[in-house]
């Protein structure tokens, strides 16, 4: 058996297709909700023992992995994904370009660390980067098989290979942090988890899929450049984001400091929580739906607007709760000594609104065969963020940082707008009309609660839960009020879909 019939990757209908991508974005929720939450306890006390500087360095690290690591830039999982056919050529070609992107990575590493040290970077970050790439040879040997495993919308699967890996990862970074190993115990987090990762996904992988491993896999050359093609045009996208996420990461370090980046950083994880708690869940499952029906008009269209809607209605309260209580919220998860990442928290959750519908645009546009405008989305914020953030940095220090990374966004998402009205009849305006008023109206109630002296007076944990859920409740109050027959709808249409199946 040398090749599966794309009928059975493409040929679902709307009637089975919509069921199973609700309910895989439901186990992919469930399961990136718990290890969200689990992570977030278990680094609540990781800040607590380790000092700002720990997670300077990784962060640091982080950024210089980026610009070296060969594997995002190769865009392959996009373009395996994307492949409607199925054989053992398009499997054993991926698997041996990932495998070979991520050990030629681990060379680039290591000869990086010399040209660190000339440059006048501390020693850890450089060993911190080769760690870095050891880990990245682990996800290329997993890749293949999670790959394998959402494309046939195996969703449920993959999610419970990471809702157990994911807790298990953080003993030995606690066993490491108690013992005095600073950033060491941060590495051996994520080398645990992707050597978890590696084993239960092929375990599943090989449970679920036999037909896949009744085929003959070998490398096939006019497969590779096939794939590569598609691939680094979405991979020269991918790696514009990455620049985007972790830039402003190299200036702070590199013109501020290693301990503010280190409050910087906490900062950033703390404003990205919109996007990693509902973007992530909800494009990874629509990326998969995008690719099924593409060459549909009307199910496509329909389909961005449910991603569109769910991610403004979640994303949006949980953004204006984060920015009403920031001082008190990092005061009470981080303690005392992290206050001076608060300003950072308001500026950067504010742009980071802009992130989950930047996400949903690129997912679409890659997912429809059109990688090029999500490079040139990408490029183009890019570009503003060297431009403006560089000099901000030197004038500003971090809240310029934090400034050049809103202009970054605001251009992205004008030209990412212009691109989708090209892919789909889709009007932003008329889309986020209403979350815009509503958020409006809840930073309004805010600032009319703010006047008053009371509720400084009330303890750390209470002033947290007033604030956030004031604002979180005006908010979807008036998205009530503004569309509440178009929300029921669409309340009702997700839970028919989610029953259908069962």
């Amino acid at each position: 058996m040398s090749e599966l019939s794309a009928a059975s990757n493409t040929g679902m209908s709307a009637g089975v297709l919509g069921p199973r991508v609700v309910r895989g974005g439901l186990w992919v929720a469930l399961a990136s909700y718990l290890s969200i939450g689990f992570g977030f306890v278990a680094n609540l006390g990781l800040t607590r023992i380790l000092g700002p500087e720990a997670f300077g360095v990784i962060a640091l690290a982080g950024f210089v992995s980026s610009l070296i690591n060969l594997r995002p830039k190769s865009g392959l999982n996009q373009a395996f994904a994307q492949r409607p056919e199925m054989s053992g050529a398009l499997v054993g070609t991926h698997l041996a370009l990932d495998v070979g992107s991520g050990v030629l990575t681990v060379a680039l590493s290591a000869a990086a660390v010399p040209v660190l040290r000339a440059l006048g970077y501390a020693p850890s970050v450089g060993w911190a980067v080769v760690a870095l790439a050891g880990v990245g040879v682990l996800d290329s040997v997993m890749g293949t098989a999670w790959v394998l495993l959402d494309r046939e919308l195996h969703f449920r699967d993959s999610s419970l290979i990471t809702l157990v890996a994911f807790p298990l990862s953080y003993l030995p970074a606690f066993w490491l942090a108690l013992h005095g190993a600073g950033y060491w115990s941060l590495l051996a987090q994520t080398a645990t988890y992707s050597l978890l990762l590696l084993l239960g996904m092929w375990w599943m992988a090989r449970r679920r899929l036999p037909h896949v491993f009744r085929l003959e896999w070998r490398f096939d050359g006019q497969v590779a450049r096939s794939l590569l093609r598609f691939g680094v045009v979405v991979g020269t996208a991918t790696m514009a984001g990455l620049f985007l996420a972790q830039f402003d990461n190299f200036l702070v370090g590199t013109f501020v400091g290693l301990t503010v980046l280190g409050f910087y950083d906490r900062a950033y994880r703390i404003a990205q929580w919109p996007t990693v708690l509902v973007s992530g869940v909800v494009n990874r499952t629509a990326f998969y739906t995008y690719a099924r029906v593409h060459d549909d008009p009307a199910r496509l269209l329909k389909s961005v607007t449910m991603a569109l809607w769910v991610i403004t209605s979640l994303a949006l309260p949980l953004a204006l709760a984060i920015f009403a209580t920031a001082p008190d919220l990092v005061a009470l998860l981080y303690g005392p000594k992290w206050l001076p990442a608060a300003p950072f928290v308001r500026f950067l959750v504010v742009f980071s609104l802009l992130r989950p519908v930047l996400d949903l645009m690129g997912s679409l546009f890659v997912a429809v065969g059109r990688p090029k405008r999500a490079t040139a989305v990408s490029g183009l914020q890019a570009v503003a963020l060297a431009v403006v953030a560089t000099p901000l940095t030197l004038l500003r220090g971090a809240v310029g940082t934090c400034i050049g990374v809103g202009v970054a966004f605001g251009v992205g998402l004008v030209a990412a707008y212009r691109y989708l009205r090209r892919t789909v009849d889709l009007s932003l305006y008329s889309a986020l009309a209403a979350p815009a008023a509503s958020a409006a109206l809840a930073l309004a109630a805010y600032w009319l609660m703010g006047r008053g002296g009371t509720i400084a007076a009330l303890p750390l944990v209470v002033r947290v839960v007033a604030k956030g859920g004031l604002v979180a409740g005006v908010f979807v109050a008036a998205m009530l009020a503004f569309a509440w027959q178009t929300t029921l709808e669409r309340l009702s249409y997700l839970y028919r879909l989610g029953r259908t199946g069962r």
